[in-house]
């Protein structure tokens, strides 16, 4: 039986730059790549989250083409936010958007629309969101059966770390990346953080770029050091959102949390060798 996969989170219209290409109207947004990655592993996905006047039909009507269920995406005044994603050759990446006052008020405007109930949902990822939203996704996820797989990114890891650890006991699945858990846990060793999110039964997924990852079952106390997957890099944006999408998506069909791992990692590499999400077959065309 096909599970069901709720993604929340924000969509985005992106400027991506990398030292061989640029391109300034590219779909994005954690949510989007999270939805795009469940729906390729199998899950039946919707997606919640809110958008501007701006952001194109064409990419909404793309989404629906994957079998996207995309009706609590609302659309409201005003525009869409606006990411500018620029990489170096060594892959490090900048992300100057972070600082502005115009994408933090967008951030409050487009807050994603929470569903009453988690009822009937297999598994949910909480893209990056302030704290007061991922507080309202944890209490709801207490009252269903649905695996909470948790994501942040730099800018709330940053912004509210301590308020966001707080809410990490009712998490089932935490999958940042080793820069959000230095800012989560800062002085502490990127091992060491993984293993204290972890505690004694959560399940943790520590993306490290081309590094790999590490993942850790507080339950079992089973480390495991992932390579990474071999890739041709283009872009690359939006990788580890496909990555706990992916996860999202393995764990709800039954998988165990190392072979849903290493599955999520592949759709991670895929991510990285086309522009965008185009290497996860989505390139359409702005209205």
């Amino acid at each position: 039986m096909t599970k069901r996969v709720l993604v929340i989170g924000y969509l985005s219209i992106d400027t991506s730059e990398t030292p061989t290409l640029r391109d300034d109207h590219v779909a994005g947004g954690a949510a989007l790549y999270a939805s795009l990655a469940a729906a390729r592993t199998g899950a039946n996905v919707t997606l919640a989250a809110a958008c501007g006047e701006d952001f194109p039909e064409s990419w909404l009507s793309a989404l629906r083409a994957f079998d996207i269920d995309v009706s609590r995406v609302e659309r409201r005044a005003g525009p869409t936010r606006r990411a500018r994603l620029s990489y170096a050759r060594s892959g490090q990446r900048s992300s100057d958007h972070h600082a502005e006052a115009s994408w933090w008020e967008r951030t409050q405007a487009l807050i994603p629309p929470v569903p009453e109930h988690f009822t009937g949902v297999d598994a949910v990822v909480t893209c990056a969101m302030p704290a007061d939203l991922l507080g309202s996704c944890v209490a709801k996820a207490r009252a269903s059966d649905a695996t909470l797989v948790f994501d942040t990114s730099e800018a709330f890891a940053r912004r509210e770390p301590a308020r966001l650890l707080g809410l990490l006991d009712a998490v089932d699945v935490i999958a940042a990346s080793w820069e959000e858990t230095r800012l989560l846990l800062p002085d502490v060793a990127d091992d060491a953080a993984a293993l204290r999110l972890a505690g004694t039964r959560r399940r943790v997924l520590q993306k490290r770029g081309a590094r790999g990852a590490l993942a850790v079952r507080g339950d079992t106390g089973a480390i495991s050091h992932l390579e990474a997957p071999a890739a041709k890099v283009i872009d690359p944006t939006g990788a580890g959102d496909a990555t706990v999408g992916a996860l999202a998506a393995a764990l709800a069909a039954g998988d165990d949390f190392m072979t849903a791992s290493r599955a999520a990692l592949l759709i991670g590499a895929l991510t990285v060798s086309g522009v965008g999400p185009a290497a996860l077959g989505f390139a359409p065309r702005p209205s």
